[in-house]
């Protein structure tokens, strides 16, 4: 057992001299996935072999992605990194999939991470990069993983958290079990919708319009796009001072949501996108289909 280190970047700094090889990354990088709400998760070939451009396949938010694992030993250069990602972008196309989960080892500034969004568009791209997997690894629910995986056990003060986070289960648990003493229905409707209590208090006016608004910029947004790919390709008649205008819109756009947090990567998407924004506005007032923007 190696000696911890007390200034809380243990894991951090296993992770960065990670020499395990590539069928452990492979096998922890599918466990991270499955932290944050990746779904089926089908690993190729962990024990080596012809992946097809891809280490691991699983489902998020009704769509199919690819996941790349890659864990070298220290801290490479970004071209290289980049390198490696470009290549695992690949197969998406080959794949037939929406987007890539990029899972390593390896740190990233934020201008780094949107350098590879950016070669990734218009596909959704989540990186998984170095800070983000030692949060993730340090959270009271994936302290088993971490000590499978880097040999890390837990602190008095970790051990606090997980006996924490574990009695705030059972209470919900209880809860549960009361509404099913008391009110079956609802019971029931708590178990199929995954969610706790709070699921049946009502939305805000507040949060509602705030959604409203915010799929409203959305829409805009990629209908403006597309516009713009339009104009810069055929021979569109438009006024300058009106286009000017519009792309002072959608930098602000851009600056209020983060532009990687607008586009949309499929039609099932773009469908849901506008009903979403049908149905809010149905609650307000509106007649269906009303998506003007």
């Amino acid at each position: 057992m190696k000696k911890r280190r007390t200034d809380g970047d243990e894991t951090w700094n296993r992770l960065i001299t990670w020499t395990k090889g590539q069928m452990p990354s492979e096998r922890l990088a599918a466990h991270i996935l499955s932290s944050e709400g990746y779904k089926s998760i089908d690993p190729s070939h962990p024990l080596g072999g012809r992946d097809g451009l891809k280490d691991i396949i699983s489902m998020k938010d009704n769509l199919q992605w690819i996941a790349a694992a890659y864990f070298p030993r220290g801290q490479k250069d970004f071209k290289e990194i980049k390198r490696k990602f470009t290549n695992d972008m690949k197969g998406i196309k080959k794949n037939k999939v929406s987007g890539l989960a990029f899972v390593t080892n390896q740190e990233l500034t934020l201008s780094e991470r949107k350098e590879l969004k950016d070669i990734g568009k218009p596909h959704t791209i989540d990186i998984f990069h170095l800070e983000r997997i030692s949060h993730i690894l340090d959270s009271a629910k994936n302290y088993g993983i971490r000590l499978e995986f880097l040999d890390i056990e837990m602190t008095k003060e970790e051990q606090l958290s997980f006996f924490a986070s574990r009695d705030e289960k059972m209470t919900c648990l209880i809860e549960k079990l009361e509404n099913l003493m008391i009110d079956y229905p609802k019971f029931k409707r708590s178990f199929e919708l995954d969610h706790d209590s709070d699921i049946f208090k009502e939305r805000t006016e507040e949060e509602i319009y705030t959604m409203i608004d915010r799929f409203t910029d959305q829409i805009w947004y990629n209908r403006h796009q597309l516009l713009k790919y339009n104009l810069e390709t055929k021979e569109i008649p438009f006024d300058p001072e009106i286009w000017k205008d519009a792309i002072k819109a959608a930098k602000h756009i851009e600056e209020k949501y983060g532009e990687e947090n607008l586009w949309h990567n499929s039609d099932f998407e773009w469908g849901m996108l506008n009903g979403k924004l049908s149905a809010l506005r149905w609650l307000t007032g509106e007649e269906w289909d009303m998506l003007d923007t």
